[in-house]
């Protein structure tokens, strides 16, 4: 069970679902805290050498690992590394995925990687699924075949058919409020079409290969009209998960009694490192991956949001944190946009939500821009003019946490996900 009792959930005939303040709300308070019902690390992310735990996703590097990483520096050495997190991994027998701990590592096996285990063959036709994918969806990544994958996997390994259910229901939602837009979404454009198709078939024959007694209950999902529909429901109701150990690291310096000269000096050794790191990466610090949460994807976008996601326990575990005063009965909101676009004009910004979540904005911003609709904010301008005077040639921003209409279930299914608010 999810104790959320400052929240509710009502449905928006225009928007799907809303999520509601039931009681008021102080701006920093912790309005939520959720686990994904299924998450999976980003394949580029993977597969540039960001390890992080294949269930949880919590960073498995060191803050020394990490910070020598990114920095390209390897012989750093960070201030006080007593206080960095010490996760040994473990991994599974079989194809040598890495997990924190194992706990993580019979969790997934009993949710879905019994099913998606490759048994280490580097021909297997999953390996070869993340990688047709990898071949289409290139950084900043959004979403994961993977996401597919563990949500199928675990409706067939699951007890009841309550997990499909539930996942049904998101589709339903999705489809009910998109309409005729599903087929304008970026992903199902002609240019992926193909692509898209094979991996389909390539879905297909593993799952039906599997001989799995259930497979009934995946069948939506198998046809083209079924799988094209999960892919954007993923692709838009999946919220970004980032987690860095630097960053926990971080979190426990500043907090650290540390005397005035030892706190400066380490305060200027982290703004240093972060500005190598910004340099080396172009801004891909964390471990990056996405996730389907039943409260938080029932909150709407609105580009002054009342609330943001952030994942200060170094792993999937979300926290909706308000950013102002809420008052009860008020419409709980996020941006489904990165900070840098929410600067941007309204044009601007109405065109990516249009093509990546199939919605015209009407928020309060957009309302009042009308009339200018080419206009960006002045900080947007002043940090143009900045990266144009440092040379900077525009680096890919890292994926926004983003998530848009869904619903919440009354159902304790999935019973490692009990959090309190």
């Amino acid at each position: 069970k999810m104790a959320a009792a400052n929240v509710v959930v009502q449905d928006n005939p225009r928007r799907g679902r809303s999520l509601i303040a039931a009681a008021p709300v102080s701006k920093g308070d912790v309005i939520l805290k959720e686990i994904p019902l299924v998450c999976a690390q980003f394949s580029w992310n993977k597969a540039c050498k960001y390890r992080a735990c294949s269930h949880c996703l919590r960073s498995l590097e060191s803050a020394t690992e990490m910070a020598r990483r990114l920095s390209a520096i390897k012989d750093l050495e960070l201030p006080h590394t007593e206080l960095a997190e010490v996760i040994v991994p473990v991994r599974c027998q079989n194809c040598g995925a890495e997990y924190c701990s194992e706990a993580c590592r019979d969790t997934a096996s009993r949710l879905h990687h019994q099913i998606l285990c490759t048994r280490g063959n580097p021909d297997h036709i999953l390996v070869h699924i993340e990688e047709s994918w990898k071949g289409i969806h290139h950084p900043p990544e959004t979403t994961s075949i993977e996401l597919i994958l563990r949500l199928l996997a675990t409706c067939l390994q699951a007890e009841s058919d309550a997990h499909a259910g539930v996942f049904l229901e998101f589709c339903r939602v999705y489809e009910r409020v998109v309409g005729d837009r599903l087929v304008q979404h970026v992903l199902l454009s002609d240019k992926f079409r193909h692509q898209i198709d094979a991996m389909r078939t390539w879905i297909v024959d593993f799952f039906v290969g599997t001989q799995h007694p259930l497979l009934a209950r995946i069948q939506p999902w198998l046809n083209p009209a079924g799988f094209r529909s999960l892919l954007a429901m993923l692709g838009t109701n999946g919220a970004g998960i980032g987690t860095s150990s630097i960053a926990l690291y971080d979190k426990r310096l500043n907090s650290a009694p540390l005397d005035p000269v030892d706190r400066e000096q380490s305060d200027e050794a982290l703004d240093k490192l972060y500005d190598i790191m910004e340099e080396e990466t172009g801004g891909f610090l964390d471990c990056e991956g996405s996730g389907l949460y039943q409260l938080q994807s029932t909150c709407n976008h609105s580009c002054v949001p009342t609330a943001e996601s952030s994942f200060p326990e170094n792993n999937f575990v979300l926290h909706l944190v308000a950013l102002r005063d809420i008052a009860a009965g008020e419409e709980i909101t996020i941006s489904y946009i990165d900070v840098d676009m929410l600067r941007q004009s309204r044009n601007a910004r109405q065109q990516y939500l249009s093509t990546n979540y199939l919605f015209t904005c009407d928020c309060p911003k957009c309302t009042a821009q009308i009339a200018n609709p080419d206009e960006s904010d002045p900080d947007s301008e002043e940090d143009e003019d900045a990266e144009m005077a440092e040379g900077d040639e525009g680096a890919a921003p890292a994926s926004a946490l983003r998530v848009v209409d869904g619903l919440t279930g009354d159902d304790d299914i999935f019973d490692d996900a009990d959090m309190e608010a």
